[in-house]
């Protein structure tokens, strides 16, 4: 039986570009079982449109789509494409329509598979450069009123607090929505090109010529393989740290050699020999988990080939800190740093004389971090409590060798110092002792905080001390 397919279009771009995909999509040559591709078309670069009116605008559309008999939503019936932007605007529809309209029943899920072309799953670099007056002048244009859409680039930028609710909701719920279904759907697609654009526009949209990107998607942050750490210093100094795991299954994630944000989509000029419609075959025709599980390990292996070319761009990974108080208020004044460390340094810099001296002995490797495994570190423009950090992990591998040689058994830690918000509220921060990262997990548990192609989410929640002149009880 043929099954629909919807194509869901990027920021600043409509179903036109999507033409040359649906026709070479329904040719018999790709898919034969394809009937009805429908191409998604909505308003990007409206200021105050946000993900929920798209969510809810696309529910009222698909609503009308059934009225007329056109298409059903009945469970698994449905494919969705997706580019850019439409990763988390089709996500976002997704948990509202299993949580919200049919009340968490998840067997009700509509989408069979769900393919990601260059997804903004957890941002973009080029995001918060959208709502330059030089955006506003080049890219919104009298036709859109000089708007790019700022409400959408604001959550689109790395580590926006949307995309990390968006997360909470489809990523780290309770209830497991990739696959709702073991067998049923939806099967995660990721696809992800390694070319960037020219330096000449890298030298005007910062980011476009970043390695480890397509130019405007990160591979890191197009996938879903992520984790999330709880580190919470409400009750005492040290930290306590929690690892959170999803229940979804890992999506396949394939690297496409040659390909940047915009050449990843078929265009007018395109034929049956592009290399994502061959993917989007693939994809396709999965039907079950195992399957699923078997092209993952099959673009695994590929793409570990592609790293081990010669001349390859270099692995990195995102890690995303969010820093609140134990009332879940922002606290955006705070460093955070990573060092190397052992363990007679693991308790605070400020506690003991000698830790100093402790930290001064691994200071060049700490050195190593901060200028070649951390590539880039982006505050979130509209909530600053929101960090991300690019780190590249080829740099960090071979910082690791070498700590393996060396005595001591250093590793590497994160510690964190918060200004008090107003004179006589305070953290504490002082005091806090390191928390390690790449001790975390032991070898045979078969994961790791630092990984290639994944986004990690790192939740910090600091406990508010008040001084007695801010409030005190007098007998």
């Amino acid at each position: 039986m043929s099954t629909p397919i919807l194509i869901i279009h990027g920021w600043s771009d409509n179903y036109h570009s999507f033409e040359p995909l649906k026709q070479l999509l329904k040719s018999q040559n790709t898919v034969s079982s394809i009937s009805d591709i429908w191409l998604g078309d909505y308003e990007s670069m409206q200021d105050d449109v946000s993900f929920d009116d798209l969510a809810q605008g696309l529910q009222e559309r698909i609503d009308d789509l059934v009225s007329q008999h056109k298409i059903t939503l009945t469970p698994y019936s449905l494919d969705i494409i997706v580019h850019s932007t439409g990763g988390p605007v089709v996500r976002n529809w997704l948990s509202h329509y299993l949580l919200d309209v049919c009340k968490g029943d998840l067997t009700q899920c509509p989408i069979r598979h769900l393919i990601m072309l260059a997804p903004a799953n957890f941002g973009s670099r080029l995001a918060a450069q959208g709502k330059s007056a030089l955006a506003k002048l080049f890219k919104g244009g009298l036709e859109n009123g000089f708007q790019t859409g700022r409400t959408i680039l604001e959550g689109l930028e790395l580590g926006s607090p949307f995309l990390w609710e968006l997360a909470e909701r489809d990523l780290f719920s309770e209830k497991k929505l990739y696959p709702c279904e073991a067998d049923k759907g939806p099967f995660v697609f990721i696809l992800s090109g390694t070319e960037t654009y020219s330096k000449l526009k890298g030298l005007v949209a910062k980011g476009a010529s970043e390695p480890g990107s397509d130019g405007t998607i990160r591979a890191a942050s197009a996938s879903l393989d992520s984790i999330k750490l709880e580190i919470n210093y409400n009750e005492s100094t040290k930290a306590h740290i929690i690892a959170v795991s999803q229940h979804n299954d890992a999506p396949v994630f394939k690297l496409l050699e040659g390909l940047n944000h915009s050449t990843i989509v078929p265009d007018a000029e395109a034929n049956q020999q592009h290399p994502t419609l061959a993917i989007i075959k693939d994809c396709l025709a999965i039907k079950n988990a195992t399957e699923h599980q078997q092209l993952r390990f099959k673009y695994l292996r590929e793409n570990n080939a592609l790293y081990q070319k010669p001349g390859f761009v270099n692995r990195y990974q995102q890690v995303i800190v969010r820093v609140q108080d134990n009332l879940k208020n922002a606290v955006v004044d705070y460093r955070l740093d990573f060092h190397v460390i052992n363990d007679e340094c693991a308790p605070s810099s400020w506690q003991k004389q000698d830790i100093p001296t402790q930290l001064e002995k691994y200071a060049h490797y700490t050195a190593e971090i901060i200028e070649k495994v951390i590539s880039d570190v982006h505050k979130h423009s509209i909530d600053e409590s929101y960090r991300t950090f690019f780190i590249n992990i080829d740099a960090y591998e071979a910082l690791i060798d070498e700590l393996n040689s060396v005595e001591g058994k250093p590793y590497i830690a994160i510690n964190l110092d918060a200004m008090p918000p107003v004179p006589g509220v305070s953290y504490r921060t002082d005091e806090f002792k390191y928390a390690p990262l790449n001790k975390l997990f032991t070898d045979n548990t078969g994961k790791h905080f630092f990984k290639e192609n994944t986004t990690t989410l790192i939740d910090i929640t600091l406990q508010l001390t008040v001084a007695n002149n801010v409030f005190n009880l007098i007998a």
